[in-house]
C-alpha cells in the first residue's frame, strides 16, 4: 500500500523542537517554579507527539504490528492530555481572577476560551482517528492534524520573541500579543489549506482544523472578551481542580470508547487470517 504522509515523524519531532523554543522563556527556563498542571500538560503533550512520531516511523517501515500496538496508547495518553489541559485552564482562570498578573488580566479570559476550543478539537480529532482507523489516509490526517492545533499558540510566542514589531520586552508591550495570536493562527490556516490541497480526496481533516483555527481567532476577539464568558471563567477558578480533571478524563474516555465501538468488529474468519 502507498502510505500517505511518509516521514511525518520528522514533522512531529520538529514540532517538539519548535514548542521548546516557543515556551522556553515562560516554562522550560523555569521548570523549578512552574505549576504541577503545566508539568502534566508538557509531559502529556510531548508524549503524544512522540507517539505520533513513533507510529509514523513504524508504519513507514512496514511494521504494522508495532504500529497497532503503539496505537493502543491513545486510550491512556488522550485522557491524560485532557487532564493536563484542564489543569492549565484552571491555573489560567486563577491567574485571571486574581488580577495580579498583568498579562492574564489583559488576555487570560480570551486565551482561556481559545484553549477550550483547542482541547475540544484535540479530543474530536483523536476520536475521529479511532473511528476512521480503517481508512488509512483519513486516519493519518486526523492524527497529524492534532499537532497543527499547536502551531498558533507556539508561533505566537516565537513571533513575540523574535519578529520585529511584535517583540515583547515588558508589560508595556503586552498589547502586541493580540497580533501574534492572529498571525500564528493565519500561519496554521495556511499550512492546513496547503495540506488539504495536496490530499483532497481524504484531506477533510485539514479543512476542519483550518476552520477551527479561524474560529479560535474570531472568538478570541468576541466571546473571549464578553462579560458572560469573563464571569464564567473567573468563577471557574473557584472549582476544585480535581473535579475538573476528573470530568475531563471521563469525557475523553467516553469519546474514545464511542469511537472504538463505532467500527464494527471484523468477521472472525478475517480476524484469524495471517494478513
Amino acid at each position: 500500500m502507498n502510505m500517505p504522509y511518509r516521514n511525518a515523524w520528522v514533522y512531529c519531532l520538529a514540532m517538539i523542537a519548535m514548542t521548546i523554543l516557543a515556551f522556553w522563556p515562560g516554562y522550560f527556563s523555569r521548570l523549578g517554579t512552574a505549576k504541577i498542571a503545566w508539568h502534566i500538560h508538557a509531559v502529556t503533550a510531548t508524549a503524544w507527539m512522540l507517539l505520533l512520531a513513533a507510529q509514523s516511523w513504524s508504519i513507514d517501515r512496514g511494521e504494522r504490528a508495532r504500529h497497532r500496538s503503539l496505537g493502543l496508547a491513545i486510550f491512556i495518553l488522550v485522557p491524560l492530555f485532557m487532564v493536563g489541559a484542564a489543569g492549565v485552564e484552571h491555573s489560567m482562570a486563577i491567574a485571571t481572577a486574581s488580577g495580579q498578573d498583568r498579562f492574564y488580566k489583559l488576555w487570560g479570559a480570551a486565551l482561556g476560551f481559545v484553549d477550550l476550543i483547542g482541547s475540544a478539537a484535540f479530543l474530536l480529532f483523536a476520536a475521529m482517528a479511532l473511528k476512521e482507523r480503517r481508512n488509512v489516509a483519513r486516519h493519518a490526517a486526523w492524527l497529524l492534524a492534532t499537532p497543527l492545533l499547536l502551531i498558533p499558540p507556539a508561533l505566537a510566542r516565537v513571533y513575540n520573541a523574535h519578529l520585529p514589531g511584535l517583540i515583547i520586552n515588558g508589560p508595556q508591550d503586552f498589547p502586541l500579543f493580540r497580533w501574534s495570536v492572529h498571525l500564528g493562527g493565519l500561519t496554521g490556516v495556511v499550512i492546513g489549506l496547503w495540506l488539504w490541497s495536496r490530499h483532497r480526496r481524504d484531506g477533510q481533516p485539514w479543512l476542519i482544523v483550518a476552520a477551527i483555527i479561524v474560529l479560535q481567532s474570531l472568538t478570541f476577539e468576541t466571546v473571549g472578551f464578553s462579560t458572560i464568558w469573563n464571569s464564567a471563567f473567573t468563577a471557574f477558578a473557584g472549582v476544585s481542580p480535581s473535579i475538573h480533571a476528573a470530568g475531563a478524563a471521563v469525557v475523553a474516555a467516553v469519546a474514545l470508547w464511542w469511537a472504538w465501538r463505532a467500527v464494527p468488529l471484523r468477521p472472525s474468519t478475517e480476524a484469524a487470517s495471517p494478513a
